[in-house]
């Protein structure tokens, strides 16, 4: 069951990797979620599950198991084990069941990268500011104007923690609906997309109209029509895609069914940023054939997730040191980029394309090679 219990910051501290992240991101991420309590016996997620979800440990034991019995570990909320996720990897390896009353806190793990990849950014971007504090970490990454990185903090939260122009959530709810896109692609998009204040009635899309704009409806409601209702669009959708990829007249048509907020993509920037993508990404067997032929495994996470588990032969640069330490990697060496899910290894890729250095992602991040992974001894 759901208590609805808010967890303590100090609590989140003690978790791997959530301890690099700042208190904003955490406090955000408290607000994603709540403490979860179960009963013995309760299964927390089955052997084969694909849920993209990070689940720890704040009370109790649990019992991992497999069903060819490999594998059959109790850990308990007080082990050093506990600090880092319950089976990391997708599919699930192992069944988890409640040996014990337990407590426990789950987080969206496409969520939870993003946030680690900006704060990451954001540390290193602190470094180098001299006059403009830019609170949207990977625009400066991809090169930010300086109008962009005013957009940018429109839609960000301000330093004390409040509601600005944009609040946090809604700009996340905006960045989700760019789940797919790596997010050194997210940057230049939100330097590009223009906020458009609409009102209840508005129509924004035409059927039969040309298609010139991308759109994500970040406040508002909006109706999708043809002849009838299709749809009824709420904060974090987007439309205007179908149009635009294929070059036919709108099909449908969008209005709005109360005051609302929409970010607009051209149509140049959408097929740049969104048709043709900023990073390569490589799928896992292809990535394990370019490292037997010579390609290096780059592990992008926090020091303390590689001593605890990484790839055979993997070197570790972490995102926020990447820069300063993009000397230590060999220029006509080719890396392949990975982390857990994929989204920080992206930013990273794109850092080491814009030094010159060939630099693949590992698609879906580390837990889609459970079979390679070393674990600390």
């Amino acid at each position: 069951m759901i208590d609805g219990d808010s967890i303590e910051l100090e609590r989140l501290r003690q978790l791997e990797p959530l301890s690099s992240l700042s208190d904003e991101r955490l406090n955000e991420l408290i607000s994603l979620a709540d403490v979860e309590k179960v009963g013995v016996g309760v299964c927390l997620f089955r052997e084969g599950d694909i849920d993209n979800q990070s689940v720890y440990l704040l009370k109790g034991d649990v019992q991992l198991s497999n069903a060819d019995e490999s594998i059959d570990t109790l850990v308990s909320a007080r082990s050093e084990a506990a600090r880092f996720p319950l089976d990391a990897k997708q599919p699930r390896q192992v069944s988890a069941v409640a040996m014990t009353n337990v407590e426990l806190i789950r987080f969206d793990n496409t969520v939870l990268d993003y946030l680690l990849t900006w704060d990451e950014l954001t540390a290193v971007d602190a470094q180098q500011a001299t006059t403009t504090v830019v609170t949207q970490p990977a625009l400066v990454a991809a090169g930010t104007t300086a109008s962009g990185a005013a957009r940018a903090r429109s839609l960000a939260p301000s330093a004390d923690g409040s509601e600005g122009g944009g609040a946090w959530l809604h700009r996340l709810r905006h960045v989700m609906a760019f789940r797919h896109v790596p997010p050194a692609n997210v940057a230049p998009l939100l330097e590009r997309m223009t906020a458009v204040k609409v009102k209840a009635g508005d129509v924004v899309l035409r059927q039969g109209d040309p298609g010139n704009h991308f759109y994500v409806l970040t406040d508002g409601q909006a109706r999708v029509t043809r002849v009838v209702e299709l749809a009824t669009l709420e904060p974090g959708a987007s439309f205007g895609e179908e149009s635009l990829i294929s070059g036919a007249a709108r099909n449908a048509t969008v209005t709005m069914e109360s005051d609302g907020t929409l970010m607009r993509l051209a149509k140049d920037d959408f097929e740049e940023l969104l048709k043709e993508p900023l990073v390569h990404g490589v799928a896992p067997d292809q990535a394990q054939v370019l490292v037997s032929t010579g390609a290096i495994w780059l592990d992008v996470r926090q020091a303390r997730e590689f001593h605890h588990n990484h790839l055979p032969g993997a070197i570790n640069i972490p995102l926020h040191e990447l820069r300063s330490r993009v000397s230590e990697l060999q220029p006509r060496q080719r890396y392949i980029c990975y982390c857990r899910t994929g989204q920080r290894s992206s930013a990273a890729a794109f850092i080491l394309s814009q030094h010159g250095i060939k630099a693949s992602v590992l698609r879906g991040g580390l837990q889609v090679l459970p079979t390679m992974v070393t674990s600390a001894q």
